[in-house]
């Protein structure tokens, strides 16, 4: 990084190295996720709401959050094994690369597989531990896992982490947004009204994209 240019790796590690590397990535939550996609999504989904009065951009807020959570819970009946279909996407692929391995097993738990490209890792089936990381890092059994699995005849979809399983996804949707009234019947409030603060038009034509800085 250092022949890229200057000052590269030292603004680089101004940064909590765990937060960027992957090898110093934690593996308690199964995720290798470092990115901020799951908030830039829902700022665009909201986008049109948010130039709505307050109330009227809550309420709207709240009936899509409310059939949104609906449709999640509904898609989970449209899986065809107990865990997530992603999840399962990812498995299916590594156990076409896991065809590829070769391992050496030391008669106990401990597995030295060599993948397609020439690295060898080495695999511990009681820790469900690989020295690639991908497998503590996203929970899925990587290949090198799949090829030791295989060879001691068990199913890798059994260590898949809980993580992504049935159970588990619907309990991210458990807690359901209950149907409101009308506006119109909505009891009066005791406390002082507010009053909204003089408008004034900008020049120029408003901007409806966000400031992405």
């Amino acid at each position: 990084m250092e022949m890229l240019g200057d000052k590269i790796v030292d603004d680089l590690l101004w940064y909590n190295i765990e937060r960027w590397s992957k090898v110093y990535f934690k593996n308690l939550c199964c995720c290798d996720s470092v990115d901020n996609n799951m908030a830039e999504s829902f700022n665009s989904w909201i986008l049109g709401l948010r130039h709505k009065t307050i109330i009227t951009m809550l309420e709207e807020i709240r009936i899509k959050m409310m059939r949104r959570i609906g449709q999640l819970r509904e898609f989970s009946n449209t899986w065809i094994t107990y865990i997530l279909p992603m999840a399962l996407k990812v498995l299916k692929e590594n156990t076409s690369k896991s065809m590829k391995c070769t391992l050496e097993w030391n008669g106990e738990y401990d597995f030295e597989v060599k993948d397609s490209w020439g690295n060898t890792f080495t695999v511990n089936l009681s820790n469900n531990t690989c020295t690639c990381r991908s497998l503590m890092l996203k929970g899925v059994p990587c290949c090198h896992a799949i090829a030791a699995l295989h060879f001691r005849r068990l199913e890798p979809i059994h260590y898949v982490a809980h993580w992504y399983s049935k159970q588990t996804y619907l309990k991210t949707y458990n807690y359901f947004i209950k149907p409101v009234s009308g506006m119109k019947i909505w009891p009066p409030s005791t406390n002082l009204p507010v009053i909204p603060p003089e408008t004034r038009k900008l020049p120029g034509r408003p901007s409806k994209n966000r400031w992405k800085e």
